[in-house]
């Protein structure tokens, strides 16, 4: 274990070295330090408007308030995939201290997602400078910086990890062409990929390639330093899989058996104008939009919402770029350049190709950055006219990106969501209630956690029925002198009952009924 840390310290102090280095020079002060500053402000500054708080981060949070009010531990996370398949508990561990210090509030978790996408745009910049140059680095994470789609998923605690653990594996990969000592490194970022998101699992495809391409800096050491890190990692999983029949292991097992007795067709079709319209998307949202109709998947699917709908314009370029990437002859002559391409085809192939794995447009969180890079490396092969307005380009984007953001509607967000809290609080004062909540792609908007935090528990809820196990002492059988009832306004509401109060705000409609 001291040899693993002495190791693991070794690839993390030259890391932050490197990260000191950069920061130091004069050129990049000027540049990047701003670049960071404006991710950090263009995020922070709109969380609170913009968040959009549902039932996947009350899970989370959920699951951290059993940890602090009685501190024990957890073996896994929430499901993924079906099947009955397990992600590792260290998210719900990293919310835990924030949710600790903050007594609570959720907002918190939204300023510590934001910091992570804030992480995102400077490894991004440093990846892409050691991939091909400092030009190239501070492009992509300019773009990165800017995109409105990118700044939503950044707001949020559940996918914010993505990109970042992304960007840890392909620059780990990477920096072990000079050093053996960074597959420790990687081997830890693999283990995360089981606790964050199976969307990187493919990249171990890649990290082996690359093994075999630099062997000469492998040795026995560092083969069982990092297979260690990897399982220490994945520990929590193991000791799960011990004590319950071996349930995440054997999924492969199941999923065949599934196939084989309802074979599973690949809509390929259907599958390509997914990530064709995430390629528009990434680069182009319509202003004045709810920003939680962009990035929530019932959304995304629900005819009656605002999602864009990127004309095909905005798609055709990011994809010429990625052709014009791929089919250069230097890309394939070069080891960087290839490893870019393996890297974002480990995210393209199972989108496309994986039945088990739905399309939705999350999946490629893992990608954005790694296409960002392609695009800046092809504007600066241009010669100057051309990459000159390819940055007037840019320059156009990253205003419009801003622009994007700041008009972005808010109706579903966290101040909507105190406001409305606090008037329903106004109403039923000290008197028990009963708390309920029905829409379209905002019919789930985790209430219970955010009336206990920002107003008053109730005491019955319609999301008992799936979070009760966690809270099971919090549940009481006091009548209820109120009946409270939270709609989406846009989605017709049959009511039971008449009611006594009644109002909207933002995109919610709150009805009120005496018992």
């Amino acid at each position: 274990m001291n040899k693993l840390s002495k190791n693991k310290g070794s690839v993390l102090s030259r890391f932050f070295k490197q990260v000191l280095k950069v920061v130091g020079e004069t050129k990049t002060n000027k540049y990047i330090l701003l670049i960071l500053l404006f991710s950090a402000i263009i995020r922070l500054v709109t969380v609170e408007k913009l968040l959009a708080f549902t039932p996947d981060e009350e899970y989370l949070i959920y699951l951290a308030q059993t940890i602090i009010k009685n501190f024990h531990i957890i073996w896994i996370g929430v499901s993924s995939l079906g099947f009955d398949l397990y992600m590792g508990p260290l998210w719900i561990y990293v919310i835990t201290p924030p949710l600790m210090i903050s007594k609570g509030n959720p907002l918190i978790l939204g300023y510590f997602a934001c910091i992570l996408g804030v992480f995102s745009t400077f490894l991004l910049y440093w990846f892409g400078q050691k991939l091909f140059n400092q030009k190239v680095g501070l492009i992509a994470c300019l773009i990165y910086a800017a995109s409105p789609l990118i700044i939503f998923y950044d707001q949020k605690i559940y996918p914010s990890g993505v990109p970042l653990l992304s960007l840890v594996l392909a620059t780990s990969i990477y920096m072990a062409k000079y050093s053996g000592k960074w597959w420790v490194l990687f081997a830890v970022a693999y283990g995360m990929v089981f606790h964050i998101h199976l969307s990187l699992i493919l990249i171990i495809f890649v990290a082996l390639y690359w093994a075999i391409l630099y062997k000469k800096q492998i040795n026995i050491k560092i083969i069982l330093l990092s297979v260690l890190a990897f399982l220490i990692t994945v520990s929590p999983l193991i000791a799960f899989d011990y004590f319950h029949k071996y349930s995440n292991i054997s999924v492969p097992i199941r999923i065949l058996k599934s196939a084989k007795k309802n074979p599973v067709k690949i809509n390929l079709k259907y599958r390509s104008s997914v990530f064709l319209n995430a390629l528009g998307r990434v680069f182009y949202l319509t202003p004045k939009r709810e920003s939680s109709d962009e990035i929530l998947f019932p959304c995304i699917a629900d005819k009656i919402t605002t999602t864009t709908r990127p004309n095909r314009l905005f798609t055709f370029f990011p994809l010429l770029f990625v052709i014009l990437f791929v089919i250069r002859k230097n890309t394939w002559k070069n080891d960087k350049s290839r490893l870019l391409v393996l890297l974002s085809a480990s995210y393209l192939i199972p989108f496309l190709f994986l039945p088990i794995i739905n399309p939705v447009e999350y999946y490629l969180l893992g990608f954005f950055p790694l296409l960002f890079l392609i695009i800046s490396s092809v504007i600066e092969s241009f010669n100057k006219p051309v990459r000159y307005f390819m940055y007037l380009l840019v320059l156009f984007y990253i205003i419009f990106g801003i622009y994007t953001v700041t008009v972005a509607k808010g109706s579903f967000g966290m101040i909507t969501k105190k406001v409305l809290i606090a008037k329903v609080m106004d109403i039923i004062k000290n008197e028990p209630y009963e708390l309920s909540e029905t829409g379209g792609c905002h019919a789930y908007e985790g209430w219970r956690y955010l009336f206990s935090t920002y107003g008053r528990r109730p005491e019955r809820s319609s999301e008992d029925s799936n979070f009760s196990w966690l809270y099971p002492d919090d549940i009481s059988k006091t009548p209820a002198k109120y009946s409270v009832l939270i709609s989406e306004t846009r989605v017709p509401t049959l009511l039971k009952g008449k009611y006594k109060y009644v109002f909207e705000e933002g995109g919610f409609t709150t009805y009120i009924f005496t018992k």
